[in-house]
């Protein structure tokens, strides 16, 4: 998530009681923070430009599992689907549907969960919510977090339901499994794309710690 100054921004909704309330807490454990000698760096980033380079991120991992299938299992196997078991077809489409939203929520759940094994407050830290805009969950953490435990919280979701189904499907020579799986990993586009943007930035000091903003896309670093 992220962080705003105000109760809005140019260009941003009205922040909610639930944004607001988070914001709060982030000024009290930034104070907190900084008094130790600490200074801040964001890394924040738009939901458009998250959703655009982030999915570009997941390309290798979807190329990687459709190859690896199509070679395992002959090929994807849909023509053959088609021509003989057409409901078994349509089937399979209305569960790639229907398994979007709760596996949505099993998303944001894995990132709580492994987030929650280093927090000062453990799942007392986490936070879920539904942006109506979006019509989408979320997960925030309330706590600082290290490096390595943000990354990891970060990335398994998009592991665990995307590239894990993925390469099930492969040996079950499932191809709901396969989409599902592809599905998934597009699903964890912001959260490769953050992950790439904190590996990648170098940060001034040896000691680190990692908050979740409470209203953008993105977290703040602190390090000295």
């Amino acid at each position: 998530m992220g962080q705003k100054n105000d109760k809005t921004t140019k260009e941003e909704h009205q922040l909610t009681e639930a944004e607001l309330r988070r914001a709060e807490n982030f000024k009290v454990k930034e104070a907190a923070i900084l008094e130790k000698g600490y200074t801040r760096k964001d890394l924040t980033i738009s939901i458009a430009k998250a959703n655009l380079v982030g999915t570009l991120l997941t390309v290798p991992f979807i190329v990687a599992m459709a190859v690896g299938y199509y070679f395992k299992n002959g090929g994807f196997g849909i023509s053959k689907l088609l021509d003989e078991n057409l409901a078994l077809y349509f089937i399979y489409l209305v569960l790639l549907m229907v398994s979007f939203v709760p596996l949505a929520v099993v998303h944001e759940w894995i990132h709580g969960t492994c987030w929650s094994f280093a927090t000062e407050n453990g799942r007392k830290d986490i936070e879920y919510g539904f942006i109506k805009e979006k019509l989408t969950p979320y997960c925030t953490c309330l706590s600082p977090l290290s490096k390595p435990m943000y990354i990891f919280g970060s990335l398994m979701p998009m592991t665990i339901l995307g590239i894990g189904l993925g390469v099930i499907s492969i040996f079950v020579g499932n191809i709901l499994l396969l989409a599902i799986g592809v599905t998934q990993t597009l699903g964890g586009a912001g959260d490769i794309l953050i992950t790439s943007m904190l590996i990648r930035y170098k940060t001034k000091g040896k000691d680190t710690i990692l908050m979740d903003h409470p209203t953008q896309v993105g977290l703040v670093v602190f390090e000295k």
